[in-house]
């Protein structure tokens, strides 16, 4: 759109340019413009050169504000995308909220879910979700997820550029799914990163270029549900595994390539509204090693965003689209990234719906909506000492002004106050080992009275 509107912009300025120098020239001339002709008065010239100089300051500044626009370019990230609707209940899946939809063709299917939020995702030059589902029609399903791989052309008709395919529902079909789901993908010309047919293919990056900006993307995944033989290996098609070491030599290797880096992770606890240690210690360590961005997933609620010397750490996107809802998820959004050739701007928060049946559809908030979800990260991202600013219905981080402050005993007081899901498996531990021992205990007196006997 950038390019278009500046190519318009420069052939209308130099079309009025040669149309006024022609009249100009002409009303010089005295046979041309007469009184006794009477085609143009002297009134009537004034006012056209008056017009000519207004047409190019104003055009001027035009190719000005357009030549800006093109020393920067946007990144915008949403959370996860799954169309599969066909989770059934289980520990992991609880009080499930389904759609009651039924479509006339697998286009409108895959259409479906972008309809109300297509025009936000085309407006960014790069859009990057995570894709949790594979896609096939043939393999089988084994786990929670499959999706139909006319969803792929969904998500390229949406507008979206790039997703990760490194998540724990990837070989939800199997290999045979993970294979059908990258190929799916690379008929529609979308790109992904983080799994592949061996460990080589799974490390690639993904890089663009949009006005002499260069982009890299990398993809890992903190856990995959089919266990360790999911992970990509030399001979075995799988996902990018949080390896500290991988991580460290991709980055090193594509750092001289682009000038920006960005990191995608699925990682973390399920329905958590908080980054454990061992997630915010692996984000930390990813940008030491030379990582611009990282965007997390996983947990499925939004949670708060960390500026770690000078860069922004996503912890969770919290959901964008997905095939069902829960009575306990909540709202999200979707992070969007202003970058110059030297700089990371600015990064904008937009609150997108996602409470019951809006998931599978989600819009951009407005109002009172958003404002709550805005505060909610507003304030999770101040127990991260990272300052967001709430302008309209848009969160405002400036990666240089924003982080506040902190040292290790801040840390130490973050991880007290325990992910609900941590802390819930805490007690349930507790409470069987209480039990446990005072089952011991019992048989032990009991042993010790027979044996007094």
């Amino acid at each position: 759109m950038n390019k278009l509107l500046k190519k318009g912009a420069s052939q209308t300025f130099n079309f009025i340019l040669r149309a006024f120098s022609s009249l100009l020239e002409a009303s010089n001339k005295k046979d041309a413009y007469s009184c006794k002709k009477n085609i143009l008065t002297r009134d009537q010239i004034l006012f056209f050169k008056i017009a000519f100089i207004t047409t190019i300051i104003f055009f001027g500044n035009s190719q000005l504000a357009i030549a800006e626009t093109q020393s920067q370019i946007t990144l915008q990230a949403g959370g996860e995308v799954e169309w599969s609707r066909m989770a059934t209940e289980s520990l992991f899946h609880q009080r499930i909220i389904r759609y009651n939809l039924e479509f006339a063709s697998k286009q409108e299917e895959a259409r479906y879910p972008f309809q109300k939020n297509k025009p936000a995702l085309e407006n960014a030059d790069i859009t990057f979700v995570n894709l949790e589902t594979p896609l096939s029609d043939t393999a089988k399903r084994k786990g929670a997820f499959l999706a139909p791989t006319a969803f792929a052309s969904g998500l390229k008709w949406a507008g979206i550029d790039v997703v990760s395919t490194a998540n724990n529902h990837a070989l939800d079909a199997g290999v045979a799914g993970l294979k059908d789901t990258l190929t799916s993908l690379s008929q529609v010309s979308l790109p992904a990163v983080g799994s592949g047919k061996n460990l080589a293919s799974a490390r690639l990056p993904f890089i663009t270029e949009k006005y002499g900006i260069r982009l890299g993307f990398l993809a890992y995944t903190m856990s995959e549900n089919s266990g360790d033989s999911s992970y990509a290996k030399p001979n075995r098609a799988g996902v990018m595994p949080t390896d500290l070491s991988l991580i460290q030599e991709d980055i090193q290797k594509l750092r001289p390539k682009v000038d920006y880096i960005i990191l995608s992770f699925h990682w973390g606890l399920n329905d958590s509204k908080k980054p454990p240690f061992w997630v915010r210690n692996l984000a930390r360590k990813s940008i030491e090693f030379g990582a611009d961005i990282i965007l997390g997933h996983h947990p499925h609620f939004p949670q708060g965003i960390e500026i770690y010397q000078n860069k922004p750490i996503i912890y969770c996107l919290g959901n964008f689209i997905f095939g069902h809802n829960h009575p306990f998820w909540t709202d999200n959004f979707l992070a969007k990234f202003i970058f110059t050739p030297n700089q990371l701007k600015s990064i904008e928060i937009l609150p997108v719906a996602g409470e019951n049946q809006d998931l599978a559809q989600p819009f951009l908030l407005k109002g009172d909506k958003s404002q709550k979800i805005l505060k909610e990260i507003q304030e999770r991202s101040l127990s991260l000492k990272t300052k967001m600013d709430i302008v309209g219905d848009i969160g405002i981080i400036n990666p240089k002004t924003a982080a506040l402050k902190k040292n290790f005993i801040d840390d130490i007081v973050y991880d007290l106050i325990l992910p609900k899901p941590l802390w819930m498996l805490l007690l349930a531990l507790s409470t069987v080992g209480i039990v446990s021992w005072f089952i011991l205990l019992r048989l032990f007196r009991k042993r010790r009275r027979f044996a007094r006997r």
